[in-house]
């Protein structure tokens, strides 16, 4: 009912114990394999991109993976999982990745790829764009629809002229992205690239201040009648409508923000507790967490990393437990409250 991937995500014997891509297979299988499928092959939640597609091993260098892995890709369900961003991973863990992706069967890297330097005319790229229906699949202003989004900052920050020209031209086999190089003609394509180029703004390096979830005032509206929600019918989603109804009604409640720290610094629910899946603190929730009140966990994928919070709790014997549907973005776009930085509210 939950998608916590207990049977996908068995990891295989193939490498020697205590070898670093032993170790990264694990990592991988834990922390990303959930949406990026535990063999690389991408959209298993949210949309994420293949990482196993030959294109894409083709032209996506050890930088470009890294930076992916510790910055994310802020304002989507790609977490900063690094720990030097609030995630909970370190530098030998990102490394043990790595190893364990170095084994996936990839093609030769082409040659000078990346010391292209690409030019052309925005205006006609972005002609280009609505008439190939580009915004069909990764948005109006690239931010992703069906597809990975085009104009995320640390997107362009890792990506080379090259890297990006390369994905228009070849595609990605296996998935719907097609090539246009037989439909385009180079400087078309070209034009595409520095589209996609003005988009990119300036990225943020900076390590934000420690920072350390708190559970000692979990509840939203502590003096307020229960909130009851229904979930649809044979799962335990429960629709972000009737969350926002009741908390607005004053009902009581706990949010509990599933995803990295990291994501929540940059912005929650507001109200909402961090209580990351993967963290010891989901152990102290368990004994700690009031089981009269509804506790509606939360992510952006919108269900799996949501999914594996609920189901621990579940697991420690709550009853009232949900997840919220549509998820954070959803939670989001509509406008409702969030909040940014380490504050509840």
């Amino acid at each position: 009912m939950l998608d916590a991937g207990p049977t996908d995500a068995a990891v295989d014997a193939g490498f020697e114990r205590g070898t670093a891509a032993y170790y990264g297979e694990r990592i991988y299988r834990y922390y990303c394999g959930f949406c990026h499928g535990y063999q690389g092959e991408g959209y298993r939640s949210d949309n994420a991109n293949a990482l196993s597609n030959p294109n894409f091993l083709r032209s996506a260098t050890r930088t470009f993976w890294e930076e992916a892995i510790i910055y994310g890709r802020p304002g989507t369900p790609m977490s900063a999982w690094g720990r030097e961003m609030g995630g909970p991973l370190r530098a030998i863990d990102v490394s043990d990745i790595m190893a364990y992706v170095a084994h996936w069967e990839r093609p030769d890297p082409i040659e000078g790829l990346h010391e292209q330097v690409i030019t052309g005319d925005r205006d006609r790229g972005w002609d280009l764009y609505l008439e190939m229906g580009c915004d069909d699949c990764h948005g109006e202003d690239g931010s992703g629809v069906t597809a990975p989004g085009v104009s995320n900052s640390w997107l362009l920050e890792s990506a080379s002229d090259g890297f990006l020209r390369y994905a228009i031209a070849e595609g990605r086999p296996g998935t719907d992205m097609p090539g246009y190089e037989q439909v385009l003609t180079d400087q078309e394509i070209d034009d595409l690239v520095v589209l996609l180029r003005s988009w990119a703004t300036p990225v943020n390096r900076e390590p934000p201040p420690p920072f350390e979830p708190d559970l000692t005032d979990p509840l939203i509206n502590p003096d307020g009648e229960a909130a009851s929600f229904t979930p649809r019918e044979g799962t335990f989603y429960v629709p972000a409508q009737q969350v926002y109804d009741q908390l607005t009604e004053g009902r009581r409640m706990i949010l509990a923000d599933a995803r990295a720290a990291s994501d929540y610094l940059v912005g929650h629910i507001s109200g909402a507790i961090s209580l990351p899946f993967y963290d010891e603190l989901v152990e102290e929730a368990v004994e700690v967490l009031p089981r009269d009140t509804w506790i509606i966990a939360y992510c952006g994928c919108p269900h799996a990393v949501s999914g594996r919070l609920a189901q621990a709790l579940i697991d420690g014997g709550f009853e009232f437990v949900g997840v919220l549907d549509e998820g954070y973005y959803h939670w989001r776009d509509e406008r409702w409250p969030i909040t940014n930085g380490r504050e509840r509210y």
